[in-house]
């Protein structure tokens, strides 16, 4: 029985390590989303944003901003959020600023023009038309930018992709 023991121990110490699987470029930096008020739109796709990120392992961060801030955020849709599973609670809108660009790995422009404070800057802009208005369908807002940032994650995290 001893030599069996001695012969398995071998065999399993004999084995070639394991390859180290391939780790995915991390992508890092933040994503800046602007809306009118930065109160509703921008806010909860900054919340989604935030989540689906860290679940998928990314190290990318999204701030909400606004053209003309707006405070506080509606009660229904800091309710919807909260049932969502986040906590808006003391969220202070703030206007978009150029600091705001600095480092930035991209700007979403969610219904409106940017170009004021953006212009010809580095930092890519997405603008995203026809998102539902929050306060009329939570839901339906809620829908349409999670699938918009489902696949602005996905082109975040391929290879390659610019951060």
């Amino acid at each position: 029985m001893t030599v069996a023991l001695l012969v398995a121990v071998s065999v399993v110490s004999a084995a070639p390590p394991a390859e180290p699987k391939p780790r995915k470029e991390a992508a890092s930096g933040t994503v800046v989303f602007v809306c009118e008020h930065g109160n509703v739109k921008s806010l909860m796709a900054r919340e989604w944003f935030n989540r689906l990120a860290e679940e998928r392992g990314l190290l990318l961060r999204a701030v909400s901003r606004g053209l003309t801030p707006a405070n506080p955020v509606p009660p229904a849709i800091a309710d919807a959020l909260r049932r969502d599973g986040f906590d808006v609670t003391g969220f202070e809108a703030r206007a978009l600023t150029p600091e705001d660009l600095v480092g930035a790995a991209r700007v979403v422009a969610i219904g409106v023009d940017t170009s004021a404070v953006t212009g010809r800057g580095e930092v890519p802009l997405d603008t995203w038309e026809g998102i539902p208005p929050a306060t009329q369908s939570y839901e339906a807002s809620r829908d349409a930018l999670r699938a918009r940032i489902q696949a602005l994650l996905a082109t975040l995290e391929a290879p390659g992709a610019r951060r």
